[in-house]
């Protein structure tokens, strides 16, 4: 380990850089990569001396563990509110070192023997040749690797080399405000580009989880898939909608084609993406990835001894977090039924055009054929604002609640924010529809009112998603700078500029709301395929959406702070829900079909009476059940390249002696 015993703030010159590139400091021919910021508060002149200088004390305390670990810092201070910015880093040497010692993977280029299928391989010194260099010069380890590698070393223990930093505790006892990753734009900059101008699925899936990370790289390649897939359904209802245009008599008929044909589409894309995912888990070496469980900032307990570790950890009772499940879901369930009484109020014609002024206005202005499709219209609109009104009002308090919890652990918090996320939304986007399908069984009112709900909760989306962070953004940027006016820049460097300003940006928390948005707009494509004219029509509204949402979310990466790049193998939770949407997906459109249709036919067989009608939808229904489980039986969730090398690190773990090159003999060979 190397002995650093320098505090670059008191001896080293910043050298000249590019705007906005990582520093590189020159320490005796060495390059220091600064990849974290630590944001300590601003000084109060009106503190006890005592409590002052123990706050001193634990930043010497800080700056010593940082000098054991093999790490560098600089600290500077902001001219502008006086908070002091530590820039964390170290050498490339370091780096490799540490790479070595704890087996990190790198990537080998393209053509080298033996590496062309997974194309990562762990590091060794002797391998530095045949590996891709990143955009630092002699640097093999790109953004999130570096990144990886410091934010180890900084928390990893003392006597694995560390230097046994707890950034929850830093945060806890207010030592620091803020810790974030700098962005690096020579990095970051081309896999957007590549990303905003290509929807192949390898490329650019892989060089943004080379950048962010797996846990948003994953996020990325399911959109994008999920994309691919709107494709084709998109395909399929226009061709349907096209058919029952021309058809209207077997409109019952074609309906119960178009349940099928999307029941089938959801099953095959849930097959494909369990396939694809499990590709990419072995090519980006996740297999053996096991999340490790992440002690939460908030996370408040009395210390008590722990019966495993026999050590000393904050510990807050299980029954207690079981009373509040009471309190959090029982306002879940609250706020479900608002959502539902007012979306049937508006939704029911009776309460609304029972106002004759309100009709005779629309009918004096329009032609009274106009009449029913503006009220659609107008109610469309209605809904979407208040969907978007109560979504935002929910997102605040289910946060609230949830962090009222008090979950120790990340992924506990995560999954039980989702649920809540999801059973709101599910009820507050979809029961209108609902409602105006099983009480109204109006079809064309329900896809008029389809469309007009997606299209507004898309253009408020988009603004609240991407337009009013940027704004916020620029608008506390540009307070700073006015501030500046006045101050001599001369002696500041780059990288204090580029933290300063990207401690301004909003933190990017978790893509817990952009799968949900994805997953909404999933049961708008599916749940009421039925709604002609429109319904069919709904995965193409989507799929335009998409094409926007892919980049929308690029940008929005580049306005917001960087997170810490996080490992995964998989989407976690949502592969639940996806298998339970699916399900969805077949008794939603089967109940329409039964409380929409007057009749369809089954061959010859005209139905129409309503105990027939549930007969013969009730057979469809396990028709359609059973040959989605013989597709998911028939299809493998994981590629055999990717079984053969499960099977393979097995073998090599219960046989670590064999070799591969020992010859066998005639009667040693084993066949299949």
């Amino acid at each position: 380990m190397t002995n650093n015993s320098i505090v670059l703030d008191e001896v080293i010159e910043v050298s000249p850089i590019l705007e906005d590139q990582t520093i590189q400091l020159d320490l005796e021919g060495e390059d220091i990569l600064f990849e974290y910021v630590m944001v300590l508060p601003e000084p109060k002149y009106d503190l006890d001396p005592e409590i002052e200088e123990k706050i001193d004390n634990r930043r010497q305390h800080l700056f010593k563990k940082l000098i054991d670990g093999g790490l560098y810092y600089k600290l500077e201070t902001s001219p502008t509110d006086c908070k002091s910015f530590l820039f964390i880093g170290t050498t490339i040497e370091r780096m490799e070192e540490w790479a070595v010692e704890h087996k990190h993977k790198v990537k080998i280029a393209s053509g080298v023997e033996n590496n062309e299928e997974s194309g990562y391989e762990t590091f060794r010194r002797d391998i530095k040749n045949i590996c891709v260099e990143s955009t630092i010069p002699g640097c093999v380890f790109n953004s999130c690797t570096r990144q990886k590698i410091i934010l180890e070393i900084i928390q990893s223990h003392s006597k694995f080399g560390g230097s046994q930093i707890s950034i929850l505790q830093l945060l806890r006892n207010k030592t620091i405000i803020n810790f974030f990753g700098l962005h690096n734009y020579d990095e970051l900059k081309p896999v957007i580009q590549l990303h905003n101008k290509s929807f192949y699925f390898k490329g650019p899936t892989t060089k943004i989880r080379d950048y962010f990370g797996e846990n948003i790289a994953f996020y990325f390649g399911f959109l994008k898939i999920y994309t691919y897939f709107l494709v084709i359904l998109s395909i399929i209802g226009i061709i349907i909608t096209i058919s029952q245009h021309y058809q209207k008599e077997d409109s019952g008929q074609i309906g119960l084609w178009y349940i099928i044909i999307v029941s089938l589409w959801i099953t095959f894309f849930i097959e494909y993406w369990k396939r694809k995912s499990s590709d990419l888990t072995y090519h980006w070496d996740m297999l053996e990835f096991h999340q490790e469980e992440k002690i939460r900032t908030d996370f408040k307990g009395v210390l008590k001894k722990s019966l495993i570790s026999n050590k000393k950890e904050r510990y807050y009772p299980e029954s207690k977090r079981k009373a509040k499940y009471v309190v959090t879901y029982s306002f879940t369930i609250f706020m479900m039924i608002v959502a539902a009484g007012l979306s049937v109020w508006i939704t029911n014609e009776r309460l609304l055009r029972s106002q004759e002024e309100f009709k005779e206005y629309i009918v004096e202005k329009y032609n009274r054929d106009n009449a029913p499709f503006l009220y659609t219209l107008w109610t469309g609109v209605l809904l979407g604002i208040l969907i978007f009104i109560l979504s935002f009002i929910f997102n605040k308090i289910g946060k609230s609640l949830t962090e009222w919890e008090n979950h120790k652990y990340s992924s506990k918090y995560e999954n039980s924010l989702i649920l809540k996320y999801f059973m709101f939304q599910s009820v507050n986007n979809y029961v209108a529809i609902f409602c105006s399908a099983f009480i109204v069984k109006d079809l064309v009112y329900v896809a008029n009112q389809l469309m007009s709900i997606l299209i507004t909760k898309q253009i408020f989306g988009n603004i609240m998603e991407v337009g009013i962070p940027w704004i916020k953004k620029v608008i506390r940027i540009k307070l700073q700078d006015r501030k500046k006016k006045n101050i001599d820049e001369e002696f500041q460097t780059n990288i204090f500029k580029q933290a300063e300003k990207e401690e301004k940006y909003h933190p990017y928390e978790n893509t817990i709301s952009d799968y949900l948005e994805m997953f909404i707009q999933l049961g708008f494509s599916t749940f009421f395929v039925l709604a002609f004219p429109w319904g069919p029509l709904a995965p193409l509204l989507a799929l335009i959406n998409n094409l926007v949402e892919i980049r929308t979310d690029g940008i929005k990466l580049l306005s917001m702070q960087r997170p810490i790049a996080k490992g995964a193998n998989g989407i976690g939770r949502w592969a639940e829900i996806l298998k339970f949407m699916s399900i969805i997906v077949i008794v939603s459109n089967i109940i329409m079909m039964t409380f929409a249709y007057d009749h369809f036919t089954i061959g010859n067989t005209v139905v129409k009476s309503p105990y027939h009608k549930l007969y013969w939808l009730l057979v469809i229904e396990h028709l359609i059940l059973l040959l989605k489980f013989i597709v998911h039986q028939i299809i493998p969730d994981v590629p055999k390249h990717v079984q053969i090398e499960i099977l393979r690190r097995e073998y090599q773990l219960l046989h670590p002696n064999d070799s591969e090159e020992e010859e066998s003999s005639e009667e040693d060979v084993i066949y299949y």
